[in-house]
């Protein structure tokens, strides 16, 4: 840098620790040639310093912006943060309908309190109806993290099933006060058992150790032989840790799908 003025070097210094590390040293050569060009090509007469130190910098927050997208893309804490956020867009919206905190307090401390009890029973339906089509790979740490993920998971489509039903309740609580509770309580039922459907199926579709979301899925097998040999479609781990068979339809030989490790021997 030291053929560059002064306060491009210093630019180019500040900005470059906003590159993620393993693009920086390329980001660094690339302007250091283009600023070289800019102050020393005779057809550009003028050199508009706060343009180009505002695209320098937009150029690195960029990079940066674009590598912290790959590094969260179909991580369990991506998935959980959306749900988070989803549910404070829901408070928010159901604190702006009812007009005051303390209202929107009085109007659903008596809903929540059955829809706790109400929640219990979703659950435990749901639970006993969904069929769960992995093999469950060997691990005690592993298997904790996903345990800890989906009961996480499943609070929040909890909370967010509840808000959701107050949400789209609250403009008819003054007109239909006597059934508000109830037909509140079932929309926040049918909420709820999508939301755990959709749980359980998120699930299912990670890898069992890092718990990003399997890509790549391939289909396996004839259709034709269903009922000969195995038929189904393929997931796989992006970091390699595995991949997922799933059948195509379930049979008396081959009711699930099956983990496979590559760590594990054969």
């Amino acid at each position: 840098m030291s053929q560059l003025p002064r306060f491009d070097r210093i630019l180019l210094g500040a900005v470059q620790y906003a590159v993620p590390a393993p693009d920086r040293e390329d980001w660094i050569r690339t302007w250091h040639s283009e600023l070289w060009h800019l102050h020393h090509s005779k057809r550009i007469r003028t050199r508009p310093t706060a343009t180009l130190a505002l695209g320098l910098t937009r150029d690195a927050l960029w990079l940066r912006t674009e590598a912290s997208k790959r590094a969260l893309a179909g991580t369990a804490t991506l998935c959980l943060a959306t749900l988070a956020s989803a549910c404070l867009l829901a408070a928010v919206v159901a604190l702006l309908l009812t007009g005051s905190y303390q209202e929107f307090v009085a109007r659903t401390t008596a809903p929540w309190h059955r829809f706790l009890l109400e929640a219990a029973l979703v659950v435990l339906v749901t639970f006993a109806t969904t069929s769960r089509r992995h093999v469950q790979t060997p691990g005690a740490l592993p298997r904790l993290r996903r345990q800890i993920f989906f009961l996480i998971k499943s609070a929040l489509v909890l909370l967010l099933a509840f808000l959701v039903s107050a949400d789209l309740w609250q403009p008819l609580y003054a007109d239909f006060l006597p059934a508000f509770e109830l037909s509140q309580l079932l929309f926040a039922a049918i909420f709820s058992i999508t939301g755990l459907r959709w749980a359980f199926h998120d699930q299912e579709a990670r890898c069992k150790h890092c718990l990003r979301a399997l890509q790549s899925p391939a289909r396996i097998g004839r259709p034709s032989h269903n009922l000969l040999e195995w038929n189904g479609t393929e997931q796989v781990c992006r970091h390699g840790h595995g991949r997922l068979n799933l059948p195509e339809m379930e049979t008396s030989w081959c009711r699930s799908g099956q983990w496979l490790d590559p760590h594990q021997p054969a």
